[in-house]
């Protein structure tokens, strides 16, 4: 286990350490096959990411989360990792990371977190439960997110996001219930938390 991981992480379990040491080992041995992330991203740069990951999961009051457009994983793997007894879907429409998502699971054995390759849109259509928060970093379009918050497809939605984002979707968060966190070690990122009226 890398020293940087634990100083950067000493207040989780050994075991939890150990299974996001394996998730960054299986991330950084997969894209350079799958290419599922930038080449030019460290471990450091990974473990970064974690890190603000476990700000965003200090927001998050539901049990079941869904991880929208996962990626590589970078938010609904540590989150399941760090909260065994919360529900992770990981909802991803691109194969390759889908794939990569649910090899990733079974290698670092986590088992409350689901796979889902689908679009979020149909995703939501299919589910039933409410009570329900959306997690996103980097996503396309936040309006789409914000819409699912204000027409009840879910309860809640704690993003990663830019400030020029939030500027741009100025009028789309009017009316909205809505706080804004800055990332103390990030100039230009910061996280919003919306909560709806479910």
């Amino acid at each position: 286990m890398s020293e940087n991981i634990t100083n950067r992480f000493s207040n989780l379990e050994s075991g939890q350490k150990r299974k996001l040491e394996e998730y960054i080992e299986n991330l950084m041995e997969y894209n350079k096959k799958l290419n599922i992330m930038s080449r030019k991203i460290g471990k450091r740069d990974i473990e970064k990411l974690i890190e603000e990951t476990m700000l965003l999961e200090k927001l998050i009051t539901n049990s079941t989360i869904i991880d929208v457009g996962s990626g590589n994983g970078i938010l609904g793997i540590p989150i399941a990792i760090m909260n065994k007894q919360k529900e992770i879907k990981l909802v991803e429409s691109k194969v390759r990371k889908a794939s990569f998502l649910g090899l990733v699971i079974r290698n670092i054995l986590l088992k409350n977190v689901e796979v889902y390759n689908l679009d979020i849109k149909e995703y939501l259509k299919k589910k039933l439960e409410k009570r329900v928060t959306l997690i996103a970093r980097g996503f396309p379009r936040n309006e789409i997110l914000y819409d699912f918050i204000r027409k009840g497809f879910a309860q809640e939605l704690v993003i990663i996001t830019s400030k020029n984002k939030i500027k741009k979707n100025k009028k789309n968060l009017e009316n909205m219930n809505k706080n804004i966190y800055n990332i103390f070690f990030r100039d230009n990122l910061v996280i919003l938390k919306i909560k709806g009226f479910t």
